[in-house]
């Protein structure tokens, strides 16, 4: 029980910090637009292409899970971990926080493909 202990506090605190820098990056990209914005009036120059939905959608995807997934491994490392938690809330939540560190991965790609492509020429 206290390796597996151990082997869950290093994981979740290892997926912690990959959810942490995700976040980061997708939150600096929802206001580094590709494109930039217009001078005149501020609007994003792409505002009106479907790429640039795609791009916004997906990255709002990506803050939402990387936040869900923080959430989820913080829990778990403040879990209390009893022998009962190690039969069926700590797996849950692993297996939560991984599903959604694996969405903010994907979705954050996606927005990443989206936005290179949509500003070449």
């Amino acid at each position: 029980m206290t390796q597996g202990e151990k082997w869950m506090k290093h994981t979740a605190s290892q997926c912690m910090v990959v959810a942490a820098l995700i976040a980061t990056i997708v939150f600096a990209a929802a206001f580094t637009v590709p494109g930039g914005y217009d001078q005149d009036n501020g609007i994003p120059i792409f505002h009106s292409k479907a790429t640039f939905m795609v791009f916004v959608v997906a990255d709002a995807i990506s803050l939402f899970a990387s936040s869900a997934s923080i959430l989820m491994f913080l829990s778990i490392l403040t879990s209390r971990y009893a022998e009962r938690d190690f039969l069926e809330s700590l797996p849950k939540k692993l297996m939560f926080g991984l599903a959604t560190l694996f969405l903010s991965i994907v979705t954050m790609t996606a927005a990443f493909s989206v936005s290179f492509f949509r500003t070449l020429p």
